[in-house]
């Protein structure tokens, strides 16, 4: 719809009855050609309540290992590895301007400044 490419993290759309972690965990793989040995979720969220009941599940994925990608047919994809100071800087910039993209990296960037206490 935005008719421009994006720069976004890896996801997806749940299939019916999946879990949202075995949905992140197939997304990582499909879209960058990474699994991963550890996961933490980060946050759950409502990406528009006024408009619709999609929910968002974000997760942080850690000792990344090679895999296979695996894109769906109408997906165009080129994996970056960025840095997170770059990828903050981006949002600034205006290169991320994906709501689920700015989440995570907010979340990481605040997290690396000052650990968050417990709930």
């Amino acid at each position: 719809p935005l008719d421009r490419v994006l720069t976004e993290i890896p996801a997806g759309s749940l299939y019916e009855g999946e879990d949202p972690l075995a949905c992140a965990q197939r997304e990582l793989e499909e879209e960058t050609g990474f699994k991963a040995r550890h996961w933490e979720k980060i946050l759950s969220y409502y990406s528009a309540p006024g408009f619709t009941d999609e929910q968002l599940h974000i997760y942080l994925a850690g000792g990344l290992f090679p895999g296979q990608t695996n894109p769906d047919p109408d997906e165009f994809i080129e994996t970056e590895l960025v840095p997170l100071d770059k990828a903050y800087r981006m949002i600034f910039s205006g290169e991320i301007v994906d709501g689920k993209s700015i989440i995570a990296i907010q979340y990481l960037a605040s997290r690396r400044l000052q650990p968050l206490p417990e709930v």
